[in-house]
């Protein structure tokens, strides 16, 4: 099993995560702390669910796309029956990287050091003068070593590097009712991944960025100059001065932003989260919803469209886009972001592809903005005072539904305190088993 160094007990009785995490403020050590770092990529990551892939980007056999999931680089691949493995990116014979590359196309696995060779379901089947190694050595049980555990929702892949503990399905919770969401805007339930990710450095502590994905407080302020001069990427409820959007608590740290009501009370049309789109242009896909769904339930989807949402603790199903986390120090997170296309909506596709662009590229409107305030926030919390974070927007007002999801108004920090309650029962269990 992979886990983060050892702490000593002295340390382990300091860090108290009932104390540093509150029900209405946290403490800033949780962003710049070496030592929890450490101990959030064992607990969070190699011991609980992680994303790391979508079926859709390995299309076909022999395809392999490389990911890091805590402090571990993984190896995902379709072996030449369809099957799809995560292994270690790690030759068994001397250690080094199988992979150095984002993604690709191979028909076998060579190690660039001794050329040791391994078929894409992990089995060695190759070695230089074989001959050469004792009597015992047995090809059979040196493979590439498998993740412990790997499952997948919805063609979303991922990863867990212990044998045991929660399944994936009780890990997602009600979360993948969200999946559903984002899923069933397409006339056949399925989505892509295959446009290609965009990877930004961002000067923050990862969970910075989990706040600020489900935070409804920020956008006038934030994005401000954003939402005045270009309407494209503003919709019905960024200019409303009382939005009726909710945030939402789904539990087991996964949280949303719920934009239904105001998209269903602006006149009751289609693609307002498109930005406005005539549907007049989309007449494919519209109809292939009517045929799939019926009309009065395309209907729905069509207004209410995607999920603004943060799965605990490294994917954001965000709108027409997913964002993936990737912890690299307690100051330093990589943020990749792809465009979702739609299975049977080419018409919408393109679009989505050039407002992903323009809101999350290089010189994307979006992004920059919080990228930079992450930074100054990363660089406020490095001070010793105050020593506390304030998440106490909306509490004792929010509405806990017959379902048990709990929801605010847009403003309110109930996503942030979702997540931060998960986080704190998640960080607890893994000092109980360490």
């Amino acid at each position: 099993m992979a886990t983060a160094p050892a702490l000593s007990r002295q340390l382990a009785e300091q860090l108290d995560f009932a104390h540093l995490v509150q029900d209405g403020r946290v403490h800033g050590s949780l962003y710049t702390n070496p030592e929890i770092y450490a101990r959030e990529m064992d607990y969070i990551f190699h011991r609980g669910w992680s994303f790391v892939a979508h079926e859709s980007e390995l299309p076909n056999n022999g395809d392999f796309v490389v990911r890091k999931v805590g402090t571990q680089s993984l190896l995902v691949t379709r072996d030449n029956k369809g099957e799809i493995h995560i292994h270690y990116n790690r030759c068994s014979h001397r250690g080094a990287v199988l992979c150095q590359t984002n993604s690709g196309h191979r028909p076998r696995l060579t190690c660039p050091y001794h050329a040791w060779t391994f078929s894409l379901d992990g089995r060695l089947i190759g070695v230089p003068d074989e001959e050469a190694y004792p009597e015992g050595f047995n090809k059979a049980e040196a493979g590439l070593a498998r993740v412990a555990r790997m499952d997948s929702y919805g063609g979303f892949i991922f990863a867990n590097l212990v044998p045991n503990g929660k399944t994936l399905r009780d890990h997602l919770g009600r979360a993948t009712e969200l999946i559903d969401g984002l899923l069933g805007l397409s006339p056949v339930g399925r989505i892509k991944l295959n446009a290609g990710w965009i990877k930004h450095k961002m000067r923050s502590n990862w969970k910075m960025i989990v706040e600020n994905q489900v935070d409804g407080y920020h956008a006038p302020m934030t994005h401000g100059s954003l939402l005045k001069a270009n309407q494209t990427f503003a919709t019905v409820r960024d200019r409303k001065p009382k939005s009726a959007t909710r945030v939402r608590d789904f539990g087991n740290g996964h949280t949303d932003i719920d934009h239904t009501r105001d998209y269903l009370e602006a006149n009751d049309r289609l693609f307002r989260w498109t930005g406005g789109i005539d549907p007049a242009r989309l007449p494919k896909y519209v109809q292939a919803m009517k045929d799939a769904y019926g009309e009065d339930e395309a209907r729905r989807r069509l207004i209410g469209g995607p999920p603004h949402s943060m799965l605990f603790p490294n994917i954001s199903l965000a709108e027409m886009n997913i964002m993936v986390i990737e912890p690299v120090s307690p100051t330093q997170s990589i943020q990749y972001t792809c465009p979702v296309f739609l299975e049977g909506a080419e018409e919408l596709n393109a679009r989505t592809l050039r407002r992903c662009e323009g809101a999350l590229g290089p010189a994307g409107f979006l992004i920059a903005d919080d990228a930079e305030i992450g930074e100054l926030t990363q660089m406020g919390v490095a001070n010793l005072e105050p020593e506390w974070v304030n998440l106490s927007r909306g509490m004792g007002k929010e509405e806990i539904l017959p379902n048990g999801i709990t929801q605010a108004g847009l403003m309110d920090e109930t996503s942030q305190r979702g997540f931060w309650r998960h986080y704190r029962a998640t960080m607890a269990e893994g000092q109980e088993a360490a």
